[in-house]
C-alpha cells in the first residue's frame, strides 16, 4: 500500500465521519426549529384565549351598564374568536379542550341572538341576569383553559 492509498483513505473515512456529525448536527438544529414554532404557536394560542377573555369581561361590563349595542358587537367579535381558535390551532389543542371550546362558542352565539333580539332597547331585568350568568361561566372556563395553557408554557412543555 502506498501513502498515497494510505491518505486517500483516511481522507475518506474522515469525509465520511465530518458528515455523519454534519446529519446528526442538521437533524438537531431541525428539532429545535421545530420546537421553536410550536413554542410559538403555543404562545399565540394563550394570546388568543386571553383577548377572548378580556373581550369577554368588557362583554360582561357592557350587559351590567346596559350598552346594549356595543355588547351586541363584542358578543360577535367573540363569538366569532371562539370559533376560529378550535379550528386554527387544533394541532395545539386536546379534543375536551376543543369541544369545550365549541360549547362555549354555541353559549355565545346564543348570547348574541338574544342581544340582538332586542335590537338596542334595554334588556329585561330576568333576561340580563341569565346572560350575565351565561358570561361569567364561559369566562370562568376561558380562564381555566388559559391557565392550563400558561402552565405548560411555563413548564415548557407542548400542550
Amino acid at each position: 500500500m502506498s501513502a498515497f492509498e494510505a491518505i486517500t483513505g483516511l481522507a475518506s473515512i474522515l469525509g465520511f465521519v465530518f458528515s455523519l456529525l454534519a446529519f446528526v448536527q442538521a437533524r438537531r438544529a431541525s428539532n429545535a426549529a421545530r420546537q421553536a414554532r410550536d413554542g410559538i404557536l403555543i404562545r399565540t394560542l394563550a394570546d388568543e384565549f386571553e383577548l377572548a377573555c378580556v373581550k369577554l369581561d368588557r362583554l360582561l361590563d357592557l350587559l351590567l351598564h346596559d350598552h346594549v349595542v356595543e355588547a351586541a358587537m363584542v358578543a360577535h367579535e367573540l363569538t366569532s374568536a371562539l370559533s376560529e381558535i378550535p379550528s386554527r390551532k387544533s394541532p395545539y389543542l386536546d379534543a375536551a379542550r376543543k369541544d369545550e371550546l365549541l360549547n362555549l362558542r354555541a353559549q355565545m352565539q346564543i348570547v348574541e341572538q338574544e342581544i340582538f333580539a332586542v335590537r338596542g332597547q334595554p334588556l329585561v331585568q330576568k333576561k340580563k341576569q341569565n346572560l350575565i350568568q351565561v358570561c361569567q361561566k364561559t369566562s370562568s372556563t376561558l380562564r381555566e383553559n388559559l391557565g392550563t395553557i400558561k402552565k405548560d408554557l411555563d413548564l415548557g412543555g407542548k400542550q
